[in-house]
């Protein structure tokens, strides 16, 4: 990633937005609405099927120019050109990040490194295509010649979030009978608990590790080909295991036919991924037609992210106005809050996707920040939390921001419910903002939490395509500014290098000096293997 190497904090668009907040820090949100009366309307933006209100933030028309400006000292043009181009804007890895390319309907034409990407990513698709349809039309059968039943994904991340959180999504979408199941925790409960609801011989799992080494996706696939094998003994598993890899040979060795191999590329990152192969469940669940349209959605986003001037740009108005909250008004947690069941996953692949991204505190230099980057992400169905931790947000001590995301037509739902789930997403927004004062101290709520409205027209998945885009877009664009490659994830790394001394360790005798573990580690090491000798 090319663009801004010097301190952020020392640059003159920074320093005019430092003294820019020191003027309107003090303004309570709700005086700004008092003043302008047509507030709403300036502050809003609609893109296709999503209306993004953005007017509960403590902004004026300054603060976005002033914002847009620090968006052109960082270059923000150069690097989204550069994302969409197939540049290596994963700078240690030197790598493209090709997640938009995934959901170009171009069949051709996006060269890079003397290879046209495009090409490779349809055909695969063309074979997605073609498994769909011999699942749902019952021509792929088990071993024994009966038709499918179960799907079962196994991985975990991106590999297991993005296709969990789209199933659960689009569930009423569902045209087939099929039974699906995400399997991400070694737990044997949980592996218990799913063989006492299927049948294995009409069960199909889907190993999905771009690398085939990810310990917990082995593992468990492990036991489940184990079960299966000594249940049918020694029956052929190429109608029951598929894998979603880049490591095809390792695929292979572990025993999965070449046929059964959907390909994975370097330059898909896990938390950018189920637009590709490790969709499949995605598009098993909902057909290939519906899969093609979350992509549209996802494209149709991109294509707005690259085109729109700033302050008329879904995602780079998200990011800014993250800026904005996280270095200077010091909000160190953002909530997400779906007022819509479907969206039951959404905050934890959220959570996934900005923070495993943005938690950087190393520029591209390989200078460390002098400011905050990425804050804590949480949320949970907006229903919920106003029963949980929505009473700290109104009269805590904590400094956050939130999303809140409603469906404004859902057919499937009761009409009472669903204006009940309407009027609840919007007062808690107004009361966020508004807070509540009243002569009986206990009761004072202090408001002033910025937070945005994003409202879909109804779940489905073009619109559900343009939603998880504009975060993806949104995480970009803060990277950008604060200068840091999101694209890579060494802490994740390191703990899995520790992950296999520790169980070298828990499987021999115990030898302090060979691993020099800290005291800590080393004395539970010692209690494990004395409670199991």
């Amino acid at each position: 990633m090319n663009g801004i190497t010097t301190d952020l904090t020392q640059s003159v668009s920074w320093k005019d937005l430092k003294q820019h907040f020191l003027q309107i820090k003090n303004i309570p949100i709700v005086e700004l609405f008092s003043s302008d009366p047509q507030r709403a309307k300036k502050f809003s933006l609609t893109e296709k099927d999503i209306y993004f209100d953005y007017s509960k933030n403590p902004i004026v028309e300054k603060t976005l120019n002033l914002l847009a400006k620090l968006a052109d000292n960082a270059h923000l043009k150069q690097h989204i050109d550069d994302l969409f181009s197939g540049a290596s804007v994963n700078t240690t890895q030197q790598l493209p990040a090709l997640h938009t390319a995934l959901r170009d309907p171009r069949k051709s034409g996006l060269i890079v490194k003397g290879e046209d990407v495009l090409v490779k990513i349809h055909a695969c698709l063309n074979k997605m295509h073609h498994f769909v349809e011999q699942i749902h039309k019952n021509q792929w059968r088990s071993f024994s010649g009966k038709k499918i039943t179960d799907i079962i994904n196994v991985g975990i991340g991106g590999s297991d979030l993005g296709p969990l959180m789209a199933v659960r999504a689009l569930k009423p979408l569902r045209e087939n009978s099929l039974h699906f199941h995400f399997i991400s925790q070694l737990d044997e409960k949980t592996l218990q608990s799913l063989l006492e609801k299927i049948n294995l011989e009409t069960s199909l799992f889907i190993i999905t590790s771009k690398s085939f080494t990810t310990c917990e996706t082995l593992l468990n696939a492990s036991i489940l080909l184990k079960i299966f094998q000594e249940k049918f003994d020694s029956a052929p598993i190429k109608r029951h295991f598929l894998a979603v890899t880049s490591e095809v040979e390792k695929a292979i060795t572990f025993g999965i036919d070449p046929e059964c191999i959907f390909p994975l590329w370097a330059w898909v990152g896990g938390r950018y991924s189920l637009w590709s192969a490790v969709g499949l469940p995605i598009a098993l669940a909902i057909g290939m037609t519906n899969f093609l349209e979350l992509l549209r959605g996802a494209h149709a986003m991109d294509q707005h992210f690259f085109h729109q001037p700033w302050l008329s740009n879904m995602p780079v108005l998200l990011g800014l106005l993250g800026i904005w909250q996280i270095n200077f008004f010091q909000c160190s947690a953002h909530a997400i809050l779906p007022y819509d069941s479907g969206l039951k996953y959404l905050p934890a692949y959220l959570q996934q996707l900005e923070m495993e991204s943005n938690g950087k505190s190393m520029r591209t230099d390989n200078k460390p920040v002098n400011y905050a980057t990425c804050p804590i992400i949480f949320g949970d169905i907006g229903l919920n939390a106003q029963h949980a931790f929505n009473q700290l947000f109104h009269q805590g001590t904590a400094h956050f921001s939130a999303d809140f995301i409603c469906i404004l037509r859902d057919p499937l739902c009761n009409i009472q419910y669903h204006q009940q789930i309407i009027a609840s997403a919007l007062s808690q927004s107004k009361a966020f903002m508004e807070g509540y004062h009243s002569d009986i101290s206990y009761k004072n709520l202090q408001g002033n939490h910025a937070n945005n409205m994003l409202a879909l027209n109804t779940l489905n998945p073009f619109s559900l395509g343009q939603l998880i885009a504009l975060y993806e877009h949104k995480v970009f664009v803060q990277s950008v500014i604060w200068q840091i490659n999101p694209f890579d994830q060494w802490g994740v790394e390191y703990g899995k290098q520790l992950n296999k001394k520790i169980l070298q360790s828990l499987n021999s005798p115990y030898k302090p000096a060979e691993f020099n573990f800290d005291s800590s580690t080393q004395s539970l090491i010692q209690l494990y293997q004395q409670i199991n000798a």
